[in-house]
């Protein structure tokens, strides 16, 4: 495995290859755009634009490899893919990181969410981490069965809680227990 910093060339199942690597602060235009696009697709992410290119190096300054990540895949010197983990920051919830994808059209369904999660878990459990964390919206069946086959649970249903061209969605909440088996003090 080696350090989950490291910067990787790996195939897809299409034959492309895909450099998986930490973000730097050069890549803010081209993540830039790939949010963006993503976004403006409405159906996958939150967000459907960042407004510019200042946001958007304030938001990659906050990823230290630390308590915070941020992964992109590049193709030629295009970020297609990015996946990101932030750490919790109250002494409660320290031990829970959680995480956001966003991979362009024409780069889902090839195996990159897979090798990006994949990368996300092992930076998280060589920090320390104990669970992650998700939301992902009920109509993205694609990237529910993703998670599942993962080992991610889901742990609660927010209903009709984004609206997506004018239709109400179910947001989902998953998680993934990375940490030592315990027993919830919940009653």
């Amino acid at each position: 495995m080696g350090d989950p910093l490291r910067s990787e060339e790996v195939p897809l199942r299409d034959g492309r290859k895909v450099v998986l690597r930490p973000a730097r602060m050069g890549d803010a235009e081209s993540t830039l755009r790939n949010v963006n696009r993503v976004g403006r697709e409405e159906i996958y992410i939150m967000m459907e634009e960042v407004p510019g290119i200042e946001v958007e190096r304030a938001w990659l300054s906050a990823f230290d490899g630390i308590r915070n990540v941020l992964f992109v895949g590049v193709a030629g010197s295009e970020v297609i893919g990015a996946a990101d983990c932030h750490g919790g920051t109250f002494p409660k919830d320290r031990h829970v990181g959680g995480i956001g994808i966003a991979i362009q059209d024409g780069w889902r369904g090839v195996g990159l969410g897979r090798r990006m999660m994949v990368r996300l878990l092992e930076w998280m459990r060589a920090r320390g981490f104990s669970k992650a964390e998700l939301a992902v919206f009920a109509t993205n069946e694609r990237a529910i069965r993703l998670y599942e086959s993962l080992g991610f649970t889901r742990e609660g249903i927010r209903r009709r809680h984004v609206r997506i061209r004018g239709e109400y969605v179910d947001e989902i909440l998953m998680g993934l227990w990375l940490g030592p088996e315990t027993t919830s003090a919940a009653p």
